[in-house]
């Protein structure tokens, strides 16, 4: 787990570099702007292809028969490729990416190491963008043509669907104007689930979480933490610091 890593020991073994939503803005802006095609694909069980371990991964991982197995006792297996709930997943199906993406002539796009940037030159008449947030791929041409013969290429090495124009991205909503060459990015079926989730969806709005001038102390602190309530909690913030980080930066406020 994330929580557990090391630096020096094992950091860099599992982690994995993300975009930011920014830079995902950024791309979509460019799209509605330029009129360019933005399209998705999807892969189908991520995790599991990546290259072998072998190759320059985390070296030999080695894993113990399930329970129930005929195996003799001190019997161990060695894993070749990737399996979900290896820590190292992410961060091989990350390199596996990076070094098809640069055998087709991309470069990484600054410091956002999971943006991969093909320039015009050669054979290539458009330029075409690809952002991959592990299994969700965001990608940008002006040319349809060269971007569905990315596609196939890009499905033929890895296992996956074209999921053509984007309408949806990492549980946001695209909504496209051609004629006024504007994107809506908008998250309001996310933020309706939370609310539901959450028993609040039915509750008033209000303006301010708590009432103009309530202070709170280290005396209101309860002396006791109900684990549940605790679960609540952070349940509730970490889906708002999604909500917050996609396009809802006014709720940080």
């Amino acid at each position: 787990m994330g929580n557990r890593m090391k630096e020096g020991e094992d950091y860099e073994d599992a982690f994995t570099p993300v975009q930011h939503a920014t830079s995902e803005r950024v791309i979509i802006s460019l799209a509605a702007a330029d009129d360019l095609e933005l399209h998705s694909c999807y892969l189908a069980q991520a995790f599991i292809q990546p290259d072998k371990l072998d190759e320059g991964v985390n070296g030999r991982v080695f894993i113990t028969p399930p329970k129930g197995s005929d195996e003799e006792p001190d019997t161990v297996f060695e894993v070749l490729r990737q399996l979900y709930g290896i820590p190292s997943s992410a961060r091989a199906l990350h390199l596996t990416l990076t070094k098809w993406f640069k055998s087709q002539g991309f470069t990484t796009a600054g410091f956002e190491d999971s943006i991969w940037v093909r320039e015009v030159g050669g054979e290539y008449e458009d330029r075409l963008i690809v952002s991959a947030h592990i299994d969700d791929t965001l990608m940008a041409c002006k040319s349809l043509a060269m971007l569905e013969k990315f596609k196939a290429a890009f499905l033929t090495r890895f296992e996956g669907t074209d999921e053509g124009e984007v309408s949806t991205y990492l549980g946001a909503e695209l909504i496209r104007d051609l004629v006024n060459r504007t994107i809506t990015f908008k998250q309001s079926v996310y933020a309706q689930k939370i609310l539901q989730t959450y028993g609040a969806w039915d509750k008033p709005s209000v303006k301010t979480p708590l009432e103009a001038g309530v202070r709170l102390t280290k005396e209101d602190s309860p002396t006791f933490v109900d684990p549940a309530l605790h679960r609540r909690y952070r349940g509730i913030t970490g889906h708002l610091s999604f909500l917050v980080t996609m396009t809802r930066c006014d709720l940080a406020f």
